[in-house]
């Protein structure tokens, strides 16, 4: 398995595929290719990175700099500049609209430093179309502890402590309506499941 001193992760969101991050990906591994450094970095399409106003977002790992607004034919120079010469291109860098500054690492940025992000904590990090990538995050983790540790009154227990909410304008407690379920005694049960979501691109469902 191949060991890769730097990683470029880019956003494969709904936004960001449409302003052509796919191409994005394209020119990096065309451009590492003629550089000879393709077994030294390696590109990665990631799930959204949430900041879609700045898309198509490019960042550069281990260093954690966060590219904004990248264009297909910007993949010539990120190599060449900051993969190559360790320089950051500083125009494709975040710039805080207060201070007028620029901030390469998204860690500083107002957008993210109030976000905790618990269920979706992986995206922008992993290919969410690779499922060894995600059982390497401790992917299903949780699933295999509820099978082989806990009862199902112990997992019900579980998500009422973790105050897990639906989704819906309703916010019902989600711990709730499964001890609900459990107490419903019956031969055969049903699971509801709506299975259409109207957002354009939302895929939630």
């Amino acid at each position: 398995m191949a060991k890769y001193k730097m990683h470029v992760l880019v956003c494969g969101g709904t936004g960001c595929t449409a302003s052509r991050s796919h191409e994005i990906v394209d020119n990096l591994q065309a451009v590492l290719r003629d550089k000879g450094l393709e077994e030294d970095v390696q590109v990665i399409l990631t799930g959204c990175f949430g900041f879609c106003e700045k898309g198509p977002i490019v960042k550069i790992m281990p260093d954690n700099t966060f590219y904004t607004e990248v264009k297909p034919e910007d993949a010539k120079e990120i190599v060449e500049e900051h993969i190559i010469k360790g320089r950051k291109v500083t125009r494709l860098l975040y710039t805080d609209p207060e201070k007028k500054e620029h901030v390469s690492d998204s860690k500083h940025m107002g957008f993210y430093k109030k976000q905790l992000r618990i269920a979706l904590r992986n995206c922008g990090f992993i290919d969410p179309e690779n499922i060894e990538e995600y059982i390497a995050n401790d992917g299903y983790a949780a699933v295999a502890k509820c099978l082989t540790e806990y009862t199902p009154a112990q997992v019900i227990d579980e998500i009422k402590l973790s105050g897990l909410r639906g989704r819906g304008g309703g916010g019902f407690p989600t711990g709730m309506k499964w001890e609900i379920a459990s107490k419903n005694h019956a031969d055969q049960k049903y699971v509801v499941c709506n299975a259409d979501e109207g957002d354009p691109g939302a895929f939630m469902d």
